[in-house]
């Protein structure tokens, strides 16, 4: 897919910096700077060093005649000029990566991406999101890294990350946001569990078991708390846990119930072991969202973020298939 280069235009000529000849990898340096509040961090993301990106600021700051950033001991922020200048800058990097796309296909594309990814969907659709983007980009290298939410989002906003696939929106107006398909959960046990004995499943029964959930305070935690509360019952133990597969650990060992993707005990091959509870009050499903950098959107971050939207489309359709 090729991109018009009438945006690219419209965008140069946002940046109005009197006139002078502006050094894009010195605007770079400068957006992710103000993004990190730190000149090591920005060499760390840049892949230069400290001093270079000191040289860059400062000659910038030369160029445009101002002050781009306040100073002190332990901290950098934007000054006021600076932070008239962070949209124009990000314009001008958007131009950029809209011409340097406009120019290749997307099979054509070379380098690394790093992808950040909760657990539930390594053990759920991961499989073929990765492979879809092979097809699609059969040059690119991959970075994964598996983590909880909130460590995917700090790593995302402090530049370690170009996409993170996980459960909350990032309110970031550098940041954007696209929602996945939901994830279905349910309530599973050993089956040789009291519950798997012929007869229906209520909360209370699952009440008076040990629970084992996702990691505290995450929706999926949050949710049976919930559950609990609105049907005035009250459990003795719940298990908070960040490893699906250490999930599967705790109910093979039998300590309790656990909340887990439909799909998982099927896609994990524990059919065999495990059984899925007909409940009527189940969890609610488990928000998804991709998250990026907004001067990524176009090329291969977008292209990246539109088949993640794609494959869980596809898996949540096969699950409410099923």
């Amino acid at each position: 897919m090729r991109l018009s280069f009438f945006p690219i235009i419209v965008n140069l000529r946002e940046l109005d910096v009197g006139g002078t000849g502006v050094n894009i990898r010195f605007l770079e340096s400068f957006v992710w700077v103000a993004r990190l509040n730190s000149f090591r961090a920005a060499a760390e993301k840049l892949n230069v060093s400290q001093a270079t990106i000191s040289s860059r600021i400062a000659t910038l700051e030369d160029e445009l005649q101002c002050r781009l950033f306040d100073r002190d001991r332990n901290d950098v922020a934007l000054s006021a000029q600076g932070a008239a200048l962070m949209p124009k800058a990000l314009n001008v990097l958007q131009a950029e990566q809209d011409l340097k796309n406009s120019l290749s296909e997307p099979q054509d594309m070379v380098g690394r991406v790093r992808i950040g990814i909760i657990e539930s969907i390594v053990h759920t659709w991961m499989g073929q999101f990765l492979n879809r983007i092979s097809q699609s980009f059969p040059k690119l290298e991959f970075e994964l890294t598996v983590e909880s939410t909130p460590n995917l989002q700090g790593l995302l906003q402090r530049g370690s990350l170009d996409v993170v696939l996980q459960t909350e929106t990032i309110l970031d107006e550098n940041v954007l946001n696209a929602t996945l398909s939901p994830l279905r959960l349910g309530w599973a046990c050993r089956k040789d569990h009291p519950l798997c004995d012929d007869g229906p499943v209520t909360l209370k029964d699952i009440a008076e078991h040990q629970i084992v959930t996702f990691t505290r305070g995450s929706r999926p935690h949050l949710s049976v708390l919930t559950l609990f509360e609105n049907a005035n019952l009250r459990n003795r133990q719940i298990h908070c846990v960040t490893s699906l597969a250490a999930i599967a650990q705790f109910v093979r060992a039998g300590l309790g119930v656990a909340t887990v993707p439909t799909r998982f005990l099927e896609d994990s091959q524990l059919g065999g072991e495990f059984r899925l509870l007909d409940v009527d009050d189940t969890p609610p499903p488990l928000h998804l969202v991709a998250s990026w950098h907004r001067e990524a959107s176009a090329g291969a971050i977008g292209e990246l973020v539109q088949i993640a939207e794609q494959v869980s489309r596809e898996y949540a359709a096969r699950i409410y298939s099923s």
